[in-house]
């Protein structure tokens, strides 16, 4: 029972498992470095500039090996540590390099024309800055002046009021806030120049992210030569917005000045806007009337200023490094690991250690008892062996008298032979005491039924109580499972580690091993009695029944015999004692212990009525949407809030007062719009005009009243190289024309737009976009190709088109809008969503103050048709200059519908990214200007689900598969077992050798045996009714024909 019901099941609840912090050393080294000096001008893109956008305005993550203070060395450790760690965490000693800005208050003097003029109080002044606001629309007014002039901005320092070189790394900030219809102005205005520099320090990263999370300084700040920094790159970069000689390369990589007036236009400023101020204010927590501070001022540009010169220096970091410095390097993380719950191993060392002595007692016991068996009495024939030399023993009659009750009897060389009385103090050897038969008649016990002996574990009411915990345990396995997937798993029982073993392994396992010695108790009565069963027929060969040796072995490892003497039931009652054990690992893993999401209903307030008022375009805001696209695809960024592929959704408040702290995401219903978008392939060679640079073309469609419109468009291209095969993209908004007028687009950069059109007919033109691909070997005025910012002209004429292909199409989507079940993360980003309801058909509801579906589709065609360098150009390589064809380039994967060497596309080939792009951006647009929407009231409540990971106890499925399966075999095993149980048959049960004598001393058996060493095997034996050597009627075993069967 120690081991039973103590052992085995505290060990299994001994391990616990648990995550703990590990720490390994490893080799580190240099992973990349600065390129050289000479390569930085060409190599440092706007492209860091755009990932800034993305960090400032879009919550995207930092790059990896880069903070916000700056950028660490690369670096990395021998991989073959810490594979097998969660959380992983590289430390290692490696270079950082940062910025500074030494900043100072600008010395402002007010001339007699009521301009300002502003000095950094040495030689640097800059003028022309007047209080009162340009825009009266616009509270605020923000600019940054750097040193370099560019043909893209408009202010800059250099001059004969701020010479270089003393002043070419400065550069001017200025904040100003309107004071109501004075015209006055709150103004703060700073002179910064920046200083680089690099230190040693400790720095973390996490793997495979490789983001850092923590650097510790180990020396002083070295000032960072200028001949590994190109710094007049950088700061002409940033200042201008735009590269000073920009290499050929895709628009990601050669866009000139970010355009984020449409975020400074929702927060209220105005005028000119640069780079550096959007990145300033995006990067800030500052409210808008704290920049009046210029001190805070100066720290939301150094802020900019850190970040912008972070992802320079890793855009300049080059991963062929020569020169590479092994250091120790430190590899840390969090290791899933089994755990010893200390209190029960300590009970299980007691347990183990008192079952040890327990053990070495009985095998000293078993050691230093002398034996005289000659063989093993593993059956009937070898117990009546023993007995069968010594005649005493075979004849009843020999018992009577007053000294047969001290009569001893001892085994020598393995037989029992009969001693007299010892006299006085007898020391005799450990003899078996025979009991005395009555002289005489003898009684064979069959005349009351009631006294025939069978074991109490056969009895039903014990096979009534096991078939019921059998039961009751099926059922409440049943029953956990269930409630654990209702209910995302079970309450965990405690908060200390050894009460959870305890009721999750213990108990469960305690009632795994209380079936196994009770199922080793069945299989033992049927082991014993199975002989019996086959001699009840009183027609069984001696190798079926007396020569049985089911007792030789423990019950349950008969198993093999049993079945091939064709004793099934007895062979399934070893098989299913010997599950006992698999059902104590099946129940050990059944409950285990897990983090899962669970849900709580709360309620929230909605933030907007699906109900679009407006669908105004902000200035800026048809280049936005491009950023927010192309960040989301080369930095793998998630989409905007609210927003999927080709979905966009009513936003709702995320801000919940009983919202836990470990809430991971928050799902409700709400309405989802889309665009569905649908292409067809345009035969434009007999409408389209081709005059010099230009291409034009109209179409006639159909109004929604029934009414026809000419539909038009020019597009006029520039770029290309003489005589080489070219490509060109093409995205356009059609407008309604008028077919009566002479139509010669040569003339005119837009189609003159039909007087007197209609709204519907201008909303129907301008909800056709019109895509196309052509191919094209050119005649042009110059060689050149487009570059931003060379002094070469970047547009040659097109003097002749000496070939050309194209594929064209037409493009026209419908809205759909459906109510939607969204889950989203915390910053309302969409991590599933599913549709709870169909497609409105009548979407006048979701409109107001004259909106239309068209007019929305409208507005955000324009949008798609008209953001930052949509002029399309001529180009002989596989780079491209319009976002439409970057975007169809990058979701494709493929260069292949750019690549001027390639021939047209096919229309099936690429008509689902043309499609999926315009939906993808439709989404993007909807998702930028929430601001169409209409409030929603303040009490207006939408019920939703919290959703957290919290600590359940789950029911694992393979475990319980296998638990559900050995119960119901424990269950018709048993079945088995009842309902074919041996008959009674036996006075007494045949658990001893005497009551195994008893059944043959009067038979002729034993003489038999005594006449030849072994039974003729064709002899049949049995149990029942005979006439003794003494001539008196008995009950026991003997041989056929002289034993007549029971059952007659």
């Amino acid at each position: 029972m120690l081991i039973f019901w103590g052992v085995t099941p505290l060990v299994s609840s001994v391990f616990a498992r648990s995550i703990i912090e590990r720490e390994s050393r490893a080799t580190a080294s240099t992973r990349a470095a600065l390129i050289p000096l000479k390569d930085q001008s060409l190599a440092m893109n706007t492209d860091f500039m755009m990932t800034a956008y993305g960090i400032a305005w879009l919550g995207q993550a930092m790059p990896s090996f880069v903070t916000s203070q700056g950028t660490i060395e690369p670096f990395e450790l021998d991989t073959k540590h810490g594979e097998d760690l969660l959380n992983t965490t590289w430390k290692a000693q490696t270079k950082m390099y940062g910025t500074s800005l030494n900043c100072r208050a600008a010395d402002a003097k007010n001339d007699s024309f009521g301009q300002f003029t502003y000095s950094n109080g040495k030689n640097c002044t800059t003028q022309g800055f007047s209080p009162r606001q340009s825009d009266s629309d616009s509270k605020f007014r923000a600019l940054y002046i750097g040193f370099y002039t560019d043909q893209h901005i408009d202010y800059y320092l250099e001059s004969p009021q701020c010479p270089s070189p003393a002043n070419k790394h400065l550069f001017f900030a200025y904040w100003s806030q309107a004071l109501g219809d004075s015209g006055g102005a709150n103004v703060s205005a700073v002179f910064c120049e920046p200083t680089y520099w690099t230190q040693d320090v400790n720095a973390t990263v996490i793997v495979p992210s490789m983001n850092v999370s923590d650097v510790s300084p180990l020396g002083p700040r070295i000032p960072l030569p200028d001949t590994l920094f190109n710094r007049t790159a950088f700061e002409y970069n940033i200042g201008t917005g735009a590269q000073e000689i920009s290499p050929r390369a895709d628009i990601s990589e050669t866009t000139n000045v970010l355009d984020q007036r449409s975020r400074m236009a929702k927060l209220g400023i105005g005028d000119t806007i640069t780079n550096m101020v959007g990145f300033a204010l995006g990067l800030s927590a500052a409210k808008l009337t704290d920049y009046t501070d210029p001190d805070i001022l100066a720290a939301s540009y150094e802020n900019a200023h850190k970040l912008l010169h972070a992802l320079a220096i890793r855009q300049l970091m080059n991963s062929r490094v020569t020169d590479v410095q092994d250091r120790e390097g430190v590899v840390s993380g969090k290791a899933s690991v089994i755990l010893v719950v200390r209190l029960l191993a300590i009970v299980v060392e007691i347990l183990l250690g008192l079952v040890v002595l327990l053990v070495l007692a009985l095998a000293t016991h078993t050691y230093t008892r002398r034996s005289q068996l000659c063989n093993n009495p593993s059956s009937l024939t070898d117990v009546i062996a023993i007995a069968a030399d010594n005649e005493t023993l075979q004849n009843p009659t020999n018992e009577t008298g007053p000294e047969a009750s001290r009569t001893r009897y001892r085994l020598i060389n393995g037989r029992i032979s009969v001693s007299s009385p010892p006299a006085a103090n007898p020391s005799y050897d450990c003899g078996i005491p025979m009991p005395r038969t009555r002289s005489g008649p003898t009684t064979t016990g069959l005349e009351n039924p009631a006294s025939l002996a069978r074991p109490i574990e056969m009895s039903m009411t014990v096979a009534f109580i096991f078939m019921l915990i059998l039961l009751l345990v099926l059922i409440t396995v049943i029953l956990l499972k269930t409630f654990a997937e209702k209910h995302h798993g079970l309450p965990v029982p405690s908060s200390r580690t050894v009460i959870n073993q305890l009721v999750l392994n213990y108990v469960l396992v305690v009632f795994a091993t209380f079936l196994e010695p009770f199922w080793l108790l069945l299989n033992r009565q049927l082991c014993v009695l199975q002989p019996f069963e086959e001699l009840r027929r009183a027609n069984t060969p001696s190798s079926k029944s007396l020569d049985l040796s089911y007792t030789s072995l423990p019950p349950q490892m008969n198993v093999w015999n049993a079945f091939r003497a064709r004793h099934y039931i007895l062979g399934a009652v070893c098989g299913i004692g010997l599950s006992a054990n698999l059902l104590a690992v099946s129940l050990n893993g059944l409950l285990q212990l897990d983090s899962v999401f669970t849900e709580e209903a709360t309620n929230l307030t909605r933030r907007y009525e699906a109900i679009f008022r407006q669908s105004t375009v902000l200035l800026g805001g048809a280049s936005d949407y491009q950023y927010v696209a192309k960040v989301n695809h080369s930095d793998d960024l998630a989409l905007p809030p609210w927003t999927t592929p080709d979905t966009f959704f009513i936003p709702f408040d995320l801000e919940v007062a009983s919202k836990p702290r470990s809430v991971n995401s928050i799902r409700a219903s709400t309405q989802g719009f889309g665009l569905r978008p649908q292409c067809e392939r345009a035969e434009f060679n007999d409408t389209a005009l081709v005059t010099g640079q230009q291409f034009s073309f109209y179409t006639q469609e159909r109004t929604p009243s029934g009414g026809s419109v000419f539909c038009g468009g020019i597009v006029t291209p520039f770029g290309g190289q003489n005589n080489s095969n070219a490509a060109l993209e093409i995205l356009i908004q059609l407008q309604p024309i008028d077919p009566s007028q002479p139509y010669t687009p040569a003339l005119a950069t837009e189609p003159a737009v039909a007087e007197n059109s209609t709204r519907e007919e201008k909303l129907t033109c301008r909800s056709i976009l019109v895509a196309g691909f052509l191919r094209a070997n050119l005649t042009v005025s110059s060689n050149n190709i487009k570059t931003e910012n060379s002094q070469a002209d970047p547009n040659p004429d097109i003097q002749r088109i000496n070939s050309l292909s194209s594929l064209w199409m037409t493009c026209k989507a419908t809205l759909a809008t459906a109510p939607y079940e969204v889950n989203v993360d915390l910053t309302g980003r969409v991590q599933s969503y599913v549709p709870i309801g169909p497609d409105a058909t009548d979407l006048t509801d979701f409109f107001s103050n004259g909106t239309a579906p068209t007019s929305l589709i409208t507005n955000a065609t324009w949008i798609l048709a008209h953001g930052q360098d949509t002029i399309p150009y001529w180009h002989n390589d596989t780079f491209v200059d319009t976002w439409f064809a970057y975007f169809i380039k990058y979701l494709s994967n493929s260069t292949t519908f750019v690549d001027p060497e390639q021939p047209v596309p096919v229309f099936s080939q690429v008509v689902p990214y043309v499609e999926d792009l315009y939906a993808r951006l439709f989404a993007i647009v909807l998702s930028l200007n929430q601001d169409w929407l209409a409030e929603a009231e303040p009490d207006s409540i939408i019920p939703g689900i919290l959703v957290a990971p919290t600590q359940r106890v789950l029911v694992s499925r393979p475990m319980f598969i296998i638990t559900v399966v050995l119960l119901v075999l424990n269950m018709t095993v048993a079945l088995l077992y009842w309902t074919r149980r041996p008959k009674k048959m036996l006075p007494v049960m045949p658990y001893t050798i005497a009551s195994i004598m008893n059944m043959v001393r009067a038979s002729g058996l034993a003489a038999e045996l005594r006449k030849q060493e072994e039974w003729r095997k064709d002899w049949k034996v049995g149990y029942g009714r005979y006439v003794g050597t003494d001539g008196k009627p008995h009950v026991g075993i003997e041989r056929r024909p002289f034993v007549q069967p029971l059952d007659t």
